[in-house]
């Protein structure tokens, strides 16, 4: 609080001021406190702007006035030499950037507060106040601004710091005159219950605190507007069966609340739904020339082994609530969903998406717009496609604020995609061999490698409170997703991936590389480096950004990241990817499926991430490590054809060897028992919903290809038991247990599994007490180690200078991270690298 002797001093600094200063009135006319759709300032950002008025009859030069958010530090924010015009505007940005450049955008070195504070304009004398806003500012809306009309007769007039009648903007004016204004905003709605699953009916109470506000609402998926149905003047409306209720609150001359959705699911209504395949409520029997599919198929619902399983399947994983104007998916002529083929901006639609938690986390609810997405998945024969979401300002937030994928994920997103499964599914192929995890299990693989990949998860869609289906929720690795977990900006990125008819290179290919953000020309040139031959060190090592020795040449780009590359091509080599990132379905002469993202910086090399990884755990002897042609030429270039490039490099070589030993020996990620774990917890996650999934698209459509199962006449609906378990179960006792020593079999083909062993350990890690004798052993060979992080191998293969060799036991008195190989006639084992962590001792510097 502005105590009284400042007020007063104040008042006595006014008056004594000369006439000509007097002469030069500059008001705070507008400013806006929460910018999520307006103006952007120079860098893309929305940031909070302040717009000073001069409504004097002379230009001022504004070079040390000062804008201040602190009353007891009138100093504030110094101008720069600058000008209002008379009668003219001026625009600040309120972003805490601190800019005060003359010929470029001010940027004060505060930002201003949602819920109100002291702002003030403060003349060259530090002390003397101009305009202020006293005791503080009302609290902001949304893209409201507040200031003052400029009809408003005493501006001009008034000698006073404080000025009466300011007002909000519904359309903000920012350097321009302020013109429609409103009385007020009708405050947020509110609900008595938030969405969820219900058992029992329950009267819902919709309130808003401005009064003789009118609340309108639909249950049909349309926005509400001032003609929609109203609520009672209690607010009360009784639920008893799954509803999908949108609201908008209303009074003359007040902003609008933003509309509202809140989808109200009732499990024993939902596994009823349409049981005789007819359209619900509202819903088309046509989707333009797209297959239609409603309903939960009563064989299932019914069924003995899944009648009481069926509710908890609803409830145990997340579910994602999609509702719309139904014309806006299914008319024939402009519905996404009857269009699936078509793509863009101009085939995106504005939407709600809801997240019902299956937790106790309330999830959230935002108006963003949605697309189909996919490739193959968006055939006519498919009745079952995919959805990606777009947050932007036009819908509600520019970014969705939320921890979709955990804490340890991304806590913003721009877009995120919910994945529908095609290729060995049921709703589109009838296949047996559905597992629906196998291109999430993939992405799962890449994680526990210690790389970045997409995060994603299962979930249940409601479309409109019909039961959609399980779908995959997901990343998408694009410029976002780097800004996200990488340093730097979105436009820091370059986003390759290969897409459909994308081809320009030689060739004009079917699938082609294209840049989806940044552009082309580093992996142009990453390219071209590995076209040239990377068999000598000073080509390699250049990739790497260093000099032939290994050492960093700053003036090298790094474009390649070894272990990255590596630990990718070991998820493709593992599951026997037939489409990614060279598919098998084009004779291995075209790329598919693979997206590499590079910050510009030149000191990270692209990272690859497993994507549409759909054509795995197939074949249990399936060997996909070529060398396949897609790739010589530009158009085709893949992450797999420069692993093959990389190979003739033997540093390379060596990593690889490094890598295998890390990842399958050991119990390493790679090792039958981690990856049988790995999968047990995707299995937990998705077992019960599977029999929702089955219930709802189990039972054969007339466009599936015959699976080799099917007999003729035979449409019992897929199951958990009949159809699910056991692929799930070929997964665990045939593929897991041999499929590790498969892959380095083959492997070793390419001589990437050396000959000489790496050393044995008394004992492999852990903590261990002080003074713990540590014993190593080979069959052949000398063992060299170090304890300070370092590779006791040198670029070249030279004994690295640090390297202790091995002669007694090594002697542990506080913690190390031991690394070792073994040395044999000019030859290095892989590496071994174990942390040992004496007990008692905080030690987390030496285990880097």
């Amino acid at each position: 609080m502005i105590r009284l002797s400042r007020i007063v001093i104040y008042l006595i600094t006014f008056l004594c001021i000369p006439v000509a200063q007097l002469e030069a009135r500059l008001i705070i006319s507008e400013f806006l406190a929460v910018n999520d759709k307006g103006i952007d300032d120079r860098d893309g950002d929305r940031s909070d702007w302040i717009e000073i008025r001069n409504t004097g009859d002379d230009k001022v030069n504004l070079d040390g006035w000062s804008l201040t958010d602190d009353v007891n530090n009138l100093a504030g924010w110094k101008f720069p030499s600058v000008t209002i015009d008379a009668g003219g505007y001026m625009l600040i940005f309120a972003s805490g950037k601190n800019r005060s450049n003359p010929s470029e955008e001010l940027h004060t070195n505060f930002k201003l507060n949602a819920n109100g504070e002291y702002l003030g304009l403060i003349k060259p004398d530090g002390q003397t106040v101009a305009h202020h806003f006293l005791m503080k500012y009302p609290k902001q809306q949304d893209d409201v601004s507040y200031g003052l009309p400029v009809s408003l007769d005493s501006i001009k007039s008034s000698e006073s710091t404080v000025i009466g009648g300011a007002i909000r903007f519904l359309d903000p004016t920012p350097g321009a005159p302020n013109n429609s204004n409103l009385v007020g905003v009708v405050e947020k709605l509110s609900f008595s219950r938030s969405h969820g699953f219900y058992e029992e009916a329950f009267d819902l109470t919709v309130s808003t605190k401005t009064s003789d506000a009118v609340l309108r609402y639909t249950t049909d998926g349309s926005i509400p507007t001032a003609a929609s149905r109203k609520l009672p003047e209690d607010g009360v409306i009784k639920l008893n069966k799954t509803t999908v209720l949108r609201v908008i609150g209303l009074k003359k001359d007040f902003k609008p609340t933003k509309i509202i959705t809140q989808t109200y699911l009732f499990p024993r209504d939902i596994v009823s739904q349409s049981p005789d395949g007819l359209p619900p409520v509202g819903f088309p029997y046509d989707w333009g020339f797209n297959y239609v599919d409603y309903g939960m198929d009563q064989r299932v619902v019914n069924d003995q082994r899944y009648k009481e399983k069926i509710i908890d399947g609803l409830r145990s994983i997340p579910s994602y609530s999609l509702v719309m104007n139904l014309d806006d998916l299914f008319d024939e002529k402009n519905g996404i969903f009857a269009n699936a083929k078509n793509d863009g901006r101009e085939w995106e639609r504005e939407c709600s998406l809801e997240l019902i938690s299956a937790k106790e986390e309330i999830g959230f609810q935002e108006n963003c717009g949605v697309r189909i997405r996919g490739g193959f998945s968006r055939m006519s024969a498919n009745a079952k496609h995919a959805f990606r979401f777009f947050f932007r300002n036009e819908y509600g937030p520019g970014k969705l604020n939320y921890p979709v994928f955990g804490k340890d994920g991304a806590q913003e997103f721009d877009n995120i995609d919910l994945r529908t499964f095609s290729n060995y599914s049921w709703s589109l192929s009838d296949d047996p061999r559905c597992t629906f995890m196998r291109d999430q299990f993939n992405r799962d693989i890449q994680m526990s490698l210690g790389q970045s990949t997409a995060r994603g998860y299962f979930c249940h869609l409601y479309i409109n409170g019909q039961y959609w289906g399980l779908f995959n929720v997901c990343e998408r690795p694009e410029a976002s997703f780097g800004a996200s977990y990488f340093k730097g900006k979105q436009e820091d990125f370059d986003v390759i991936k290969i897409g459909r008819g994308k081809g320009k290179g030689e060739g004009n290919t079917q699938y082609g590389l294209f840049a989806t953000d940044g552009g082309l020309d580093a992996w142009q040139r990453f390219w071209k480096i590995c076209k040239s031959g990377l068999e000598s060190d000073e080509a390699y090592q250049k990739l790497l950004g260093n000099n032939p020795d290994g050492t960093r040449n700053p003036k090298y780009d790094v474009f390649l990241d070894v272990n990255n590359l590596i630990d990718y091509m070991l998820v493709i080599f593992y599951g026997g990817n037939l489409d990614a990132p060279i598919t098998s379905f084009g004779a291995n002469r075209s790329a598919n499926n693979w997206y590499g993202i590079r910050n510009r910086n030149g000191d990270e090399g692209f990272r690859y991430y497993v994507w549409d990884a759909e054509h795995t755990f197939l074949k249990l002897d399936e060997n996909r490590t070529g060398p396949y042609p897609a790739g010589d030429e530009y158009a085709r270039s893949n992450p797999q054809w420069i692993w093959q490039q990389c190979l003739h490099n033997a540093e390379f070589r060596q990593a690889v060897a490094d890598r295998l030993h890390k990842h399958f020996y050991n119990l390493g990620a790679l090792a039958p028992e981690s990856i049988a774990k790995l999968l047990n917890k995707r299995v937990n996650e998705i077992e019960l919903a599977v029999i929702c999934e089955s219930a709802r698209w189990g039972k054969p459509s007339p466009y599936s290809w015959a699976p080799p199962d099917r007999k003729s006449g035979d449409m019992r609906p897929r199951t958990l038991d009949d159809d699910w378990l056991p692929e799930v179960d070929r997964w665990f006792n045939e593929f897991i247990p041999k499929r590790s020593d498969i892959v380095l079999d083959q492997l070793a083909e390419h001589g990437l599994v050396p000959d000489l062993e790496p050393a044995n350990l008394s004992k492999r890690g852990g903590v261990v007490s002080s003074g713990f004798k540590l014993k190593l052993s080979s069959i052949r060979g000398d063992i060299y180690y170090t304890l300070d992080g370092s590779d006791p191998r040198l670029v070249g293969g030279n004994i690295s200078p640090v390297a202790q060799k091995y002669t007694k036991p090594i002697i542990f008195d506080k913690t190390y991270l031991l690394k070792v190989r073994v040395w044999f006639e000019d030859e290095w084992s892989a590496i071994d690298e174990v942390p040992f962590k004496v007990e008692g001792e905080n030690a987390v510097n030496n285990l880097k």
